[in-house]
């Protein structure tokens, strides 16, 4: 079944298409979510709180061949949601030496991303870690193309500027 039949039998009920529409993602979910997170716990209450949302606001899709554009949004907008609350409650806790696979680069790469702020830090992760088109991002953010192309110019000197001073230190 084609994804804009899927959202219109979702729409109108059909609870087996929005599993279908959901499934078949559901891997991008969790990886979007884990980097955000940084953790499998907190990146699964993402994934189910998204779908939640996803679900009660089915009826506010107006185009269904954007839904994965729609669901991405809610998924990033959780996530810093999520990020947000549990940093107003708790300092937010990440035991790097947990995982001793990860080498130091991609630790530095990753505490290089922590530190860009809203859209750059969205930007970078859709582009390079889910391999969305720069025409997809935008339609994400909805914002225009240029601005994501700015934006991931400027994110992309942030993060070089920062792996750099972090080499020579």
């Amino acid at each position: 079944m084609e994804i804009n039949d899927l959202v219109k039998s979702a729409v109108n009920g059909n609870d087996d298409a929005f599993y279908q529409l959901v499934s078949c993602k559901k891997d991008m979910l969790y990886r979007t979510a884990f980097s955000y997170a940084k953790n499998r716990e907190d990146a699964l209450d993402i994934v189910s709180e998204t779908v939640y949302r996803a679900y009660i606001s089915l009826k506010k899709i107006k185009e269904p061949r954007y839904f994965y554009t729609y669901l991405n949004r809610i998924l990033i907008n959780t996530a810093i949601d999520f990020l947000r609350k549990k940093k107003d409650t708790a300092e937010i806790k990440e035991d790097i030496l947990a995982d001793k696979a990860e080498s130091e680069s991609y630790i530095d790469l990753r505490n290089s991303l922590d530190s860009l702020s809203g859209d750059y830090k969205a930007i970078i992760i859709m582009k390079y870690f889910q391999d969305f088109t720069l025409k997809e991002v935008a339609e994400v953010l909805g914002c225009p193309l240029g601005t994501v192309k700015s934006k991931l110019h400027k994110a992309l000197s942030i993060l070089k500027l920062d792996l750099e001073e972090g080499y020579y230190e």
